[in-house]
């Protein structure tokens, strides 16, 4: 996707507002700047270059004018999106200090200049972004040629102190990224690993000891986000488990966790408890999701309708392994509360859990509506292929639990051609290969006592699919089933 179109799609209804003002009064119609930005937000993906330019009267052999446009555009949706976020964020802030300064310098107006340096000084150091507190300092001492009340002497002994530091911030994200790549690209926590987490440690006390408690707590979240999506990755839950535990501790001991980082909080509570799910530690996973549940709610329920999804995600997880029927109840809590929001995904987590929750309750017929309404919702049709692929092979496992034989075979058929461009490609051979199993079993008389048919079942128990593979498992995982249908 285009630049362009990427940043226009992701602009909030307040943003296109205050662009839309950034033009003043003028239509859309008199603009063809604004004709395309509309154009660009109503098409969505199916966005043509061509149709803009007949739409601006642009000449389509010579695209000069349009890609000018183009140009501009950005460029004015990039000033419009400055000036509404400055006030929004102190790191902006900051850098509109800053530039300040250097517009008022080159106007010779040094009295602003120091007026703005002062304030960026202050809020430089408050937010502990030291890299731009050494450009502050650089611009004191450049300042000071101009303005006989500003002392260099004092601004260079500042600059001083302030490189130890940036020093040692640039040599703890040296650390940090070679760390996050020997992880990336190794399966295993290895000792060379183990060294630069100790390194990484070592050099975190050490910074931390020349500067504040609450750098201290960026620095700790700087580094539990860089890990966390490794282990994550890796598909490393034990790992991920400890880190998340060790680091929310540390934060609540600190008393570290407000209203600024609240989000880092909630994130901390869905990790651990996914990595506790993922080890099956079912129970403690729920006290997890219990507290992240209740931590939703907090400043006015911030970041609200975001974790709900993950709180009621956890929830049905974990009571699927121990109780079903309360993870169909909470399902339904999840289906009432999402009701007015139009999302895909939503109709998708809960028509396929839904199917999942009842296969295990072995009320086959009514898994099978459930992913009929799959089917038939928005979006399905023009869902993945191998997503599709491994939901409808859950419909036919539930479909043979249910003996309903005929309509089994039917569907296999029609499987069978609608996937067929799937089928040479290796990472759906298990896909295919449990399909043509379940065909095997359904003309079997008695596939128990089918000696060629248990083969073929402990053939696939025998597969170690990669975590990907199992993840993906849409609806029934295959070795659970598999294992059912062994001979006692």
């Amino acid at each position: 996707m285009d630049i362009l179109n990427q940043v226009i799609e992701k602009l909030t209804k307040e943003e296109v507002r205050n662009f839309k003002l950034f033009y003043g009064y003028a239509t859309d119609e008199q603009r063809k700047d604004l004709l395309l930005f509309n154009y660009i937000r109503s098409s969505g993906n199916k966005f043509s270059e061509d149709k803009a330019n007949k739409k601006l009267g642009y000449d389509l052999e010579n695209k000069n004018n349009y890609y000018r446009l183009k140009n501009r555009l950005i460029e004015d949706i990039g000033d419009s999106l400055s000036l509404l976020h400055t006030h929004k964020n102190e790191l902006y802030e900051l850098l509109q200090f800053i530039n300040l300064f250097h517009i008022y310098h080159s106007r010779n107006l040094f009295k602003p200049c120091l007026f703005y340096l002062r304030k960026a000084e202050r809020l430089a150091a408050s937010i502990e972004n030291y890299e731009l507190l050494d450009i502050v300092y650089a611009n004191f001492i450049r300042l000071s040629a101009d303005l006989v009340e500003i002392e260099p002497t004092a601004y260079i002994q500042k600059r001083a102190n302030n490189t130890v530091i940036v020093t040692n911030l640039r040599e703890l994200d040296n650390i940090l990224a070679s760390l996050s790549y020997q992880l990336k690209i190794s399966q295993n926590f290895g000792s060379s690993d183990k060294d630069l987490l100790k390194k990484l440690q070592l050099k975190v006390k050490d910074i931390s000891k020349q500067t504040t408690s609450s750098f201290g707590k960026n620095l700790e979240g700087r580094i539990y986000r860089a890990l966390s999506q490794v282990f994550l990755q890796q598909h490393n839950y034990i790992a991920l488990e400890k880190l998340v535990k060790d680091t929310y501790r540390k934060f609540e001991k600190e008393k570290w966790f407000d209203k600024s980082n609240h989000e880092l909080k909630l994130q901390m509570l869905t990790y651990c408890a996914n990595a506790l799910y993922k080890s099956e530690k079912y129970k403690e996973s729920l006290e997890y999701a219990a507290l992240l549940g209740e931590e939703i709610h907090a400043f006015g329920k911030l970041h609200y309708e975001k974790y709900l999804f993950f709180y009621y995600n956890l929830q049905v997880l974990n009571y699927a392994a121990l109780n079903p029927p309360q993870g169909l109840k909470a399902l339904d809590e999840f289906e009432y509360e999402m009701r007015r929001k139009e999302n895909t995904y939503y109709d998708f987590f809960i028509y396929l859990n839904r199917a999942a929750l009842l296969y295990d309750m072995q009320r086959y017929k009514e898994a099978l509506k459930s992913l009929v309404r799959l089917y038939v919702s928005d979006g399905y049709t023009n869902a993945d292929k191998s997503f599709k692929l491994k939901t409808e092979v859950g419909e036919l496992i539930i479909t043979f639990e249910s003996a309903d034989t005929d309509t089994l075979d039917y569907r296999i058929e029609q499987m069978k051609k609608s996937f067929s461009a799937l089928l040479k490609q290796p990472q759906f051979k298990r896909d295919f290969a449990v399909i043509q199993l379940i065909q095997d079993m359904n003309a079997s008389a008695n596939y128990r006592q089918d000696g060629e048919i248990q083969k073929k079942i402990k053939a696939l128990l025998k597969l170690k699919p990669d975590a990907n593979s199992l993840d993906n498992e849409n609806i029934i995982k295959y070795n659970d089933w598999l294992r059912r249908k062994l001979r006692p």
